[in-house]
């Protein structure tokens, strides 16, 4: 998988989800106000917010092999 791809994907899930919980609990919250609580939009506005820990399971992008190489051969007394 290409490292750009995985660093978006795990981006949108760290900062997006956990964003859009946000505003989805805030409407909640000012709907609350008006005396319709809806405690769907309160749950899906937590569920939003915990997702965002999903970043966690996106593994890193890999760095290319050659860098690998240069840095090893760098560290190696000469």
């Amino acid at each position: 998988m290409s490292g750009r791809w995985l660093t978006a994907l795990r981006m949108l899930l760290r900062y997006g989800l956990p964003l859009a919980g946000i505003v989805v609990v805030g409407r909640a919250i000012v709907l609350s106000i008006g005396g319709e609580i809806s405690k769907a939009q309160f749950a899906l506005g937590v569920l939003l917010m915990v997702a965002g820990f999903s970043a966690r399971l996106v593994p890193k992008a890999r760095r290319p092999r050659a860098t690998a190489e240069r840095r090893a051969a760098a560290r190696r007394p000469t």
